[in-house]
Parts: structure tokens; sequence; C-alpha cells
């Protein structure tokens, strides 16, 4: 009978030893002398986005290209439609490591990575080009320095264009903003910049957007192009203001530890993979603005274009934002976007 204990605790040591060689990093490969050429992973990757979106186009071929760049040896799988958590849920989950990759919209980043709030400086790009340069420069080690202090790695950021305003109420001079109560994210320094251009901010859950625009709860709304077609807010909204107020930013980011974790060969594979998905998503989301637009006009609502004297106008009323701003992260980070943008124009 002793003898038997003793066979059964040796066994139950080894296999102890075993399953233990076997854990951590999402590594599918058993303990043993193995080479980073036959390491393996299995990945999620997270969004509060649904699939027709260029949020989903950019981590799904992010996903594709670490699949064949590997070999195969490294999958991701993608998760959207917020079955993994909302924006909030997913991001504060990537900073602890529970999800390997995320990609969404810098906005919901702020809570976790305070400087982000660069990116809601009104105006501060001119159009799309200008933002990828700054964002491809020195500007981005900047900012993904930030991130990093916050146990988030950056890999990249594409967009989904510039946010613009549907209303029912064309908009040709500053006074045509008066009052109209236009639906915002919940973002302190979003509510601010259409307060001072004399709107009257709301926020409200986005599912509630287009009921409200329907009866009459609000008047306007702001977002992508994307978005606005995807929801169908041309069918209850007149006109279509490119204000183009704020570039929509998607990021795909990471946890920092699993990142470090990797070999130098699979780092590698993630950072090439995501530069050239990168690429590839800002071409898409270009694409698909200008079918947006065919959508919206074939339905009869109108593309307003803002005249330079107007967009002047605003940009001078959110100097109160800026000073927000600044007071939030420092001159130092505000600046060094400021003259990033100087230096591409």
């Amino acid at each position: 009978m002793i003898k038997k204990l003793i066979s059964l605790t040796l066994i139950l040591s080894m296999l102890s030893l075993v399953l233990a060689g076997c854990g951590g990093g999402g590594a599918d490969t058993p303990a043993g002398d193995t080479n980073d050429s036959e390491q393996t992973y299995s990945f999620e990757l997270a969004m509060d986005s649904p699939e027709d979106t260029v949020t989903y186009l950019f981590g799904k071929k992010f996903a594709d290209l670490v699949d064949e760049k590997s070999n195969g040896r490294i999958k991701i799988t993608v998760y959207s439609s917020g079955q993994l958590g909302g924006d909030r849920e997913i991001c504060e989950s990537v900073q602890k490591g529970d999800i390997a990759f995320v990609v969404q919209n810098t906005a919901p980043q702020v809570n976790f990575v305070p400087e982000l709030a660069v990116f809601d400086l009104p105006n501060l790009f001119p159009n799309a080009e200008v933002a990828r340069k700054v964002l491809d420069g020195p500007f981005f080690d900047t900012i993904a320095e930030k991130y990093e202090e916050n146990n988030i790695k950056l890999l990249g950021y594409a967009d989904q264009g510039f946010r613009v305003m549907t209303t029912n109420k064309k908009v040709e001079t500053i006074e045509d903003f008066n009052g109209q109560k236009i639906r915002t994210m919940e973002n302190p320094y979003h509510l601010a910049y259409w307060e001072a251009l004399g709107a009257n901010p709301t926020p409200m859950a986005f599912a509630e957007v287009y009921l409200g625009l329907q009866q009459g709860t609000i008047d306007a709304q702001e977002n992508p192009y994307e978005v606005i077609v995807a929801n169908r807010f041309y069918e209850i909204q007149k006109y279509v203001v490119n204000t183009n107020h704020l570039i929509h930013l998607i990021s795909l980011i990471t946890n920092v530890q699993l990142f470090n974790d990797l070999s130098e060969q699979d780092q590698q594979i993630i950072l090439e993979a995501a530069e050239e998905a990168k690429v590839w998503a800002r071409e898409q989301a270009d694409l698909r603005v200008e079918d947006r637009v065919n959508t919206i006009v074939e339905n009869g609502a109108e593309i307003v274009d803002i005249s330079d004297e107007l967009r002047e106008e605003m940009i001078k009323r959110s100097e109160s934002v800026y000073e927000e701003i600044r007071n939030a992260i420092g001159d130092e980070l505000v600046d060094a976007a400021l003259k990033a943008v100087e230096e591409v124009q």
C-alpha cells in the first residue's frame, strides 16, 4: 500500500511539472526545448463595433496578416459587436492583460490614458492626409509612450475619416449653430466645443439617437459618414454639414507585458502586420467615405461644405476648449501636436 502511494505521489509530481511548463502567455506549445519558429499562440482581438465598419476591417486584416506572416503559428480570433464587452470594458481588459488585442476609437481610452485628450482638440487636423503624416511621424512615439505608462502598447492608428454634423437646419453661418440640440458622446471636451459654437450639446446613448432625431428630442448629431449611413440618419436629417471638427481615430492596442514576452521574431511579425493593416484600413476608409456620400445624396439629403470664413470663426470660438485641454494634460503635449501639424503641412 505504501509503495502504491509513493508511486502515485511521484506520478502526480511529474504531471505538475509538465503542466507548469505549458502555461503562460497564451502559448499552446508544450514545455521543452522549442525554438521561436515552433512556438504557437491563440489570441483574441475585441472591438465594440460591428463587422461592416473600418474598425472591423482593420482588426480582421491585422489578424489575417499575423496568421500569414507566422505561417499559422499565431492565431487571432476577432470578436466584434461587443461580444467581449463594451469599449470601456475591453480597454480595461487589454490594460490588465485579460484580452490580447483591441481595436477601438481613442475617445473611451481617455479614461485610461488621459493624454489622449490631445485628439479632442477641435480642428487640430485640416485634413486626413495631414493627420496620417503626423500619426506616422515622431509624434506617434510621443503618444505611444503615454500608452506604455499605462500598461498599453500602441501598435498603430487607422481612421474612419472626420466626424461631421447632421441636422435639419442648414448651417452656413456661426449663428446657425445657435440653440441646436446636438447629441454628443459623454466627453467634457466635446460638450465644451459645441457649447462654444452656441449649440446645446446633449449626451445620449447611441442606441437612442435615431429615435431622438425622429421625435425631435434632439435636432442634430455628429459622427463619421460611415456611422451616419450605417444607422440611416439621412432618412430623418436634411443636411450633412462637413464640420470636420475631429478625426475619428481607430487604434490597435495590446498589453505591454504580453508584447514584451514574445520573441523578437514574433514581435516583428506583430509590428509588420499592424503597419500593413493600418495602411490598408486607411485606404478602405477613403473608399467607403466616397460610397457613403453617394448614398446620402441619392436618398435626398444635402452635403454642406462650410466656408473658410465660418471655419475660421469655429476655430476662434474653440480656443476655450484648447485651454481646458492644456490645463488637463499640460502645454508640452498640446504644443507638440500643434508643432507636428505645422511641420507636415
